[in-house]
């Protein structure tokens, strides 16, 4: 009789192969649809690993191949079976599929590497709460191909973080054999970063289940490890797409653990076996009896905050019936306000590139405060993907995170954690979590800093489910839209700073010739904008819309129409720019026809291009005028003269304004 020990991982082994073999004939069968990637072959890494794992204080970021670490983990076989069917009791509803799971600590994601800049948030957030619990994640062999996980790895072992980092290597990246695309010996990758490492083959759930024991508490004493095991998977990357050898197939069937005691005839085996396929065809039955999970008219993609970011737009208003000393500059401001998180919320963390003391980031925003709050302001590697998605992982763990990309620009190599991690997950995961992360975005030109540190990429962020963009400008209070965003909203929220506005005060009074028009209702998770106008009692002869560094130079455009032409305006500068509230600027533009948008970034799929289709969809506006300035679309050039003839300027501005007043002209 075979030990009790090997019984129970007789028993998983069977149960997830069961499941997954099962799976691809419910695809032949034309019963599922998409993809699936099954771990057939690759049992043991998941069995022998989670007899150590504690789903109570432990967490797990998976892969695509991830079946079997969920099932393994403790996660339901019916809940994934009707995930993976869309049907009602889906782990997900349906939203995830087979790639995108979440249970519990559980997190699994399809593309290749972005759990690792997660997993080590993830581990940063729980070290703190010092419950001992550590973080799993898994790759594969073809993963090591990706920046992201060196970014990781780095990060991980400089901060001695509780990662555990599963590779799994089965010799092949979908149909490529890694050997000719992964130079050298992997494990002196992992030295180079100081981490401790280990390979072995995952042949003998008994003994390596021995071994992972002892790599799993030497990770809870706060060491990163990196453990390699090979590995085969016996099946297709993904369902039917099987380009390997025949013969080294085959050869890995009669060599693998479980099928060797099944054609050996060993009892504990079979009975296992016949019990796992019994098993999974109970869930079968089950799994087709269910309805069909539909996606409800007022599913969302963002989580609703629990209270109201404001109670009116007057809140955001700087100064507004408060004693604010305007003498302070706007990055001395946002300086105060993280301050004053820092002190309140233990959830609140700062992340970026310098932000420690004595330099206290590029603009000066976090100086003093990696002082005052050691080990809460981490001043990060140049790794903007893995910064990024730390803050995922720490916001996912129930902290929450500012992460400063330095310039704009950047925030393409962060990409990924953005548009694929952060966005998606609220949505992708069923709203089971959130990811309430800031990252704050120093964007825009006009100081000489050339094609790749000057770019208004925030309109490149808009539009994307499950990310808002909000914007501040001088007509802002810093500290209390900085404040709300970081400590009410439960979203992922890009915060744009134009450079500009670092070295300037907040202006408390309303432009000259202005008188500040109150915000009419607004939902409860929505950044309303500020209203101003010459003329609030009528309509006024042309709406200006704006936001961000663009406030200066709009406002000193309107005052020359109003001393040489007594035009009067409604001005709006707007607070978030995705999801675009239209409401207040709507009724506007039905009053005045007349619509200028003004942004710093080029026109093309911009702002204003997103505003004018939104009142043109608008029933209430009949025919109106329009016009969209913005900067020339090419690069930004470092020369001051070239320039100033690419942004916008207070002389084009003046010239779209009267073009159209003046459209006859």
């Amino acid at each position: 009789m075979a030990p009790e020990s090997d019984l129970h991982f007789l028993r998983d082994i069977a149960r997830i192969r069961a499941f997954e073999l099962k799976l691809l004939d419910l695809f032949g069968e034309g019963k599922l649809f998409g993809t699936t990637h099954t771990c057939v072959g690759q049992e043991i890494c998941a069995v022998a690993l989670y007899a150590h794992i504690d789903p109570s204080r432990d967490a797990v970021f998976s892969n695509h191949r991830c079946h079997g670490h969920y099932l393994s983990y403790g996660g339901s076989m019916d809940g994934l079976l009707l995930e993976l069917m869309g049907r009602v009791g889906g782990v997900c509803r349906g939203r995830g599929g087979s790639q995108h799971l979440c249970s519990g600590r559980f997190f699994s994601n399809g593309v290749q590497g972005s759990g690792m800049p997660m997993a080590a948030g993830y581990a940063y957030r729980i070290r703190e709460e010092g419950r001992g619990g550590i973080v799993v994640v898994h790759i594969g062999d073809g993963t090591l191909g990706q920046g992201v996980v060196y970014e990781t790895l780095n990060m991980a072992s400089l901060l001695s973080l509780p990662l555990l980092v599963v590779l799994e290597h089965n010799g092949f990246a979908q149909s490529t054999d890694t050997a000719t695309t992964t130079a050298g010996d992997c494990l002196h990758r992992f030295a180079g970063f100081g981490m401790e490492s280990d390979r072995r083959p995952a042949d003998d759930p008994v003994t390596l289940s021995e071994h992972l024991g002892k790599v799993v508490e030497r990770v809870r004493s706060g060491r990163p490890f990196v453990q390699v095991l090979d590995t085969f998977r016996l099946k297709a990357h993904s369902k039917g797409d099987e380009s390997r050898p025949e013969e080294l197939v085959r050869s890995a069937w009669q060599r693998d653990y479980f099928q060797r005691r099944l054609a050996g005839g060993d009892p504990p085996a079979r009975d296992a076996w016949e019990a796992a396929q019994e098993s999974v065809k109970e869930c079968v039955t089950r799994a087709e009896a269910a309805e069909l999970q539909v996606l409800g008219q007022g599913v969302s993609a963002f989580a609703e905050p629990a209270e109201a970011l404001f109670r009116s737009s007057e809140e955001l208003l700087y100064g507004y019936g408060r004693q604010n000393p305007e003498s302070l500059r706007v990055n001395e401001h946002l300086n105060r306000a993280l301050d004053a998180m820092l002190n309140v919320s233990k959830d609140v963390v700062l992340i970026g590139e310098d932000l420690a003391d004595p330099y206290g980031g590029a603009f000066k925003v976090t100086r003093g405060l990696s002082t005052k709050y050691p080990g809460r302001v981490l001043s990060t590697p140049i790794s903007e993907s893995a910064i990024v998605g730390f803050g995922n992982g720490v916001a996912l763990a129930g902290g929450r995170p500012v992460v400063e990309i330095m310039f704009a620009d950047f925030a393409a190599l962060a990409a990924d954690q953005l548009v694929n991690q952060a966005a998606k997950v609220f949505f992708m995961y069923a709203g089971a979590v959130c990811v309430p992360l800031t990252v704050r975005l120093v964007s825009g030109g006009y100081r000489g800093y050339g094609p790749t540190h000057s770019q208004s990429l925030e309109a490149w962020l808009c539009g994307i489910p499950g990310l808002k963009v909000v914007a501040l400008s001088r007509r802002h209070d810093p500290a209390v839209l900085l404040s709300a965003v970081v400590l009410k909203d439960d979203n992922p929220v890009v915060f744009v700073e134009n450079k500009s506005l670092y070295a300037k005060g907040p202006l408390a009074a309303a432009p000259k010739g202005f008188r500040y028009v109150p915000g009419g209702g607004h939902a409860k998770g929505e950044y309303p904008p500020l209203a101003f106008s010459t003329q609030p009692d009528r309509a006024a002869d042309l709406t200006v819309v704006t936001y961000g560094g663009m406030t200066d130079m709009v406002e000193e455009a309107m005052l020359r129409l109003i001393v040489d032409e007594e035009v009067d305006f409604d001005y709006f500068i707007l607070t978030q720019l995705h999801p675009l509230p239209a409401g207040m600027l709507a009724d506007s533009v039905a009053r005045t026809g007349r619509l200028l948008s003004v942004e710093e970034g080029v026109t093309g799929f911009g702002m204003g291009a997103e505003l004018a289709a939104s009142l043109v969809e608008d029933g209430r506006i009949g025919s109106f005028s329009c016009r969209r300035v913005g900067a020339r679309p090419v690069p930004i050039p470092a020369s001051q003269v070239q320039e100033q003839s690419v942004l916008p300027s207070r002389e084009g501005i003046v010239q779209a304004m009267r073009v159209l007043l003046h459209p006859d002209r």
